[in-house]
């Protein structure tokens, strides 16, 4: 279990999979399900891209009885006992350290509507930004293997900023897709290479790929692509280019 969990390549390979979902090249079930084997393959999973159910159920599931997902999103939600606690928590942790397990065991939520579908022991990824809780994850295990190690939390600690960077893009991506006016569009905001080497990264080229493709060296097309993130204000290249295609300066 510890190397499995702990093992670079594979949370290296887990995190560049959540850009790949962000960028539809990759399913964001896939993900999940490869993120539930680093934790031991029998967990359920759910991500969240918002802290509150949208009339348009948008969360990501694994292993979860799809006829309790209406419930949630209607009433169970907001039995969530962690809920009152999650303003002082930090961005990973298990619900038992939120609230004691005598307590968690007596609550609604846990007797109505995990018990029922087989889970007991639950470990969080959450966003909070000033309007409160935003996208989150949860992972549960049942009774017959309830603990968690801190090589997993760890690892949650490290992928969970990436799933949110990663559902930022796919967000912007999505505004990206809708019909904009043309006075959205400022065709000046990056130079014309800056928009070649960041369509060159959105099919998935490398610095390498797009240098020989566009005739450049790998150095200059490095620096055209940090050029445009700086531009356009982006945190990484897929940032950078969500935010090109929501701009219209470069094509899906």
């Amino acid at each position: 279990m510890a190397d499995r969990v702990s093992g670079e390549d594979g949370v290296s390979a887990l995190i560049a999979q959540a850009y790949d979902a962000a960028l539809g090249r990759e399913s964001w079930p896939a993900l999940l399900t490869r993120l539930a084997d680093l934790l031991g393959g029998d967990a359920a999973a759910t991500l969240h891209p918002t802290g509150t159910p949208l009339p348009r159920d948008g969360a990501v599931r694994i292993r979860v009885d799809p006829g309790y997902v209406p419930l949630y999103n209607t009433h169970y939600h907001a039995t969530w006992p962690v809920l009152p606690a999650l303003p002082r928590l930090p961005a990973v942790f298990v619900d038992r350290a939120a609230v004691p397990e005598a307590a968690f065991l007596q609550t609604e939520f846990y007797n109505d509507y995990a018990r029922p579908q087989g889970r007991h022991s639950g470990l969080y990824w959450i966003d909070v930004d000033r309007r409160g809780l935003a996208a989150h994850l949860s992972v549960w295990r049942t009774r017959r293997r309830p603990d968690w190690s801190e090589a997993e939390v760890r690892l949650l600690r490290q992928v969970g900023p990436h799933l949110g960077r990663a559902l930022k893009i796919a967000d912007r991506l999505a505004a990206a897709m809708q019909p904009r006016p043309p006075s959205a569009v400022d065709p000046d905001i990056v130079a014309p290479q800056e928009r070649a080497c960041l369509a060159g990264v959105a099919r998935g080229g490398s610095s390498k790929q797009i240098a020989r493709q566009l005739g450049l060296s790998m150095h200059t097309v490095n620096a055209y692509l940090a050029s445009a993130r700086r531009k356009l204000k982006a945190g990484s290249r897929s940032e950078a280019v969500a935010t090109a295609l929501q701009l219209g300066l470069i094509e899906a």
